[in-house]
């Protein structure tokens, strides 16, 4: 079993959870202002560090397991739209509409992940 992997798929659920959450925040406070180096960077940093190594790991599963409709490019579409997401879940000025398409994006990639990888292969 994949646990490492699991546990980083985890994770990042919860972060990118965070993240939507942390936009609906900022989207009703009308005085809200981010200190980049203080809250942006750090949050971004930590997130990324998790998403890079479960990239490299849910990159070697796939190509170990061979998952049916899971891709290496999904992973990386994934890995960039977590990047995004853990960015533009700071700022006012953020489109909504395509911050919850990439969210949901995320979702399914991590989900199918969790589901799959917990399975054995059949």
């Amino acid at each position: 079993m994949y646990t490492e992997l699991l546990a980083k798929t985890n994770i990042l659920k919860d972060l990118c959870d965070q993240s939507i959450k942390r936009l609906e925040d900022v989207k009703t406070s009308e005085s809200y202002e981010v200190d980049f180096y203080k809250e942006v960077k750090p949050f971004v940093d930590s997130t990324m560090e998790i998403a890079d190594s479960w990239r490299e790991l849910a990159t070697a599963w796939i190509n170990k397991e061979f998952p049916k409709n899971l891709h290496p490019n999904q992973i990386d579409a994934t890995h960039e739209n977590i990047q995004h997401i853990s960015i533009q879940s700071f700022y006012q000025d953020t489109k909504v509409k395509r911050f919850k398409n990439m969210y949901e994006s995320v979702q399914f990639v991590l989900d199918n992940i969790l589901v799959r990888a917990i399975k054995p292969k059949q």
